[in-house]
């Protein structure tokens, strides 16, 4: 059960960090690629804010959790650590993801077309849940 989880875990991370990183480094690719929305799609705030704030701080951590789960599966006594640390930022950088659309659609702003929106969410919440198994998977390690 804990090796699914982490296979799981390794590519949904990957995803999470290599798109980031992608939409950080070379936003016209994101586009072309869906992983960041055009332009005129989606508020220019949202537009900043993602592809640039948060492009480089889940480019600089976000590698942590899958990470973890790379050693987890082969055996490192350091991954519950990096689970844990890889853990927050995850659980931090999906609410942020989740919430901006949340309150800035309500605002009246635009946060990409709907099916966008959609796979915002479930990413995020994808993501979340990643970070709990990991982060509960570690801390049973972790424990006595």
């Amino acid at each position: 059960m804990a090796a699914a989880v982490a296979v799981v875990v390794l590519v949904a991370g990957l995803i999470a960090w290599i798109g980031q990183s992608v939409a950080f480094l070379a936003p016209g690719v994101a586009v072309g690629l869906g992983l960041l929305e055009p332009e005129e799609e989606i508020d220019r705030s949202l537009r900043i804010i993602e592809a640039k704030a948060m492009g480089f701080v889940d480019m600089s951590l976000g590698w942590t959790l899958p990470a973890s789960a790379l050693l987890m599966l082969l055996n490192h006594p350091a991954w519950p650590y990096l689970a844990l640390l890889g853990a927050g930022v995850f659980i931090y950088f999906s609410a942020l993801f989740i919430l901006s659309r949340v309150y800035l659609k309500r605002a009246g702003r635009k946060v990409g077309r709907q099916a966008s929106e959609r796979a915002a969410y479930a990413f995020g919440a994808i993501w979340i849940l990643c970070a709990l198994s990991m982060a509960a998977l570690a801390v049973s390690d972790l424990s006595p």
